[in-house]
């Protein structure tokens, strides 16, 4: 399926619209120099525009720009739409079905940046499995041109519904990175807030049911991790 790409109807509006200012411009001046011209004792007096043929040429120069200007607006619009919009897939969590509240087999499929795929088996004590992670969080106007949010997954545990159960039965934790307090993430902790270009920097988790064959997608999008069902439709 061809990829729609907002920046072809905003360089095409630019376009459209830029020449539409310039006969504007041009019809301007032509009548300015006309008026000028009247003025002038002496002066060969210039051709008298004609009414009709002005008007509609005044006409076409602002449906040329207006049709030209919706085509900017549309690019805009869809380019943001897409910019805040935007969800990335970063891994893909296979379950199987074990005992209820009991161990449960867990694949986990991380994406990396290459396109290329890392798998990992996991032994899950819970009701539930957990994905944590940080995110990078850039301004609306970064968003906007493009820049995507920074991410990385760093712990997969199990999860029990009951508060109890958290505290009283055992609990799975695993590491997803080598290096859990990487210098870069906990500068961007401590000081994020006042980095240019930085909206924020946090802690994101999503969760999903561990005892049931299922398959689900993790995405990351302009404010966090995002979790659903594999062919489950976007709303």
């Amino acid at each position: 399926m061809l990829h729609f790409k907002p920046d072809w109807p905003i360089f095409a509006g630019l376009a459209g619209v830029f020449l539409g200012l310039v006969f504007l411009l041009v019809y301007l001046y032509r009548r300015i120099r006309w008026l000028a011209g009247r003025g002038k004792s002496g002066a060969k007096k210039p051709d008298t525009p004609k009414l009709w043929p002005s008007l509609r040429n005044l006409v076409l120069i602002m449906l040329w720009t207006s049709i030209f200007g919706m085509f900017l607006f549309m690019g805009f619009f869809f380019r943001a739409y897409q910019a805040f919009t935007y969800e990335k897939p970063v891994a893909r969590v296979v379950t199987r079905a074990g005992e209820a509240g009991g161990r449960h087999a867990l694949t986990l499929i991380q994406f990396g940046a290459d396109g290329a795929e890392t798998i990992r088996q996991y032994p899950i004590q819970g009701d539930q499995w957990m994905l944590e992670g940080d995110i990078l969080k850039w301004p609306d106007w970064l968003n906007f041109l493009g820049k995507h949010t920074r991410f990385r997954l760093t712990r997969l545990r199990g999860r029990y519904v009951q508060t109890a159960d958290e505290l009283s039965k055992e609990s799975t934790v695993y590491a997803l990175v080598r290096d859990e307090d990487h210098p870069v993430w906990r500068h961007l902790y401590r000081y994020g807030h006042k980095t240019p270009f930085v909206s924020t920097v946090y802690g994101n988790s999503v969760f999903q049911e561990a005892g049931e064959d299922a398959t689900f997608l993790v995405f990351v999008g302009t404010s966090g991790f995002i979790v659903r069902r594999e062919n489950e439709p976007k709303q």
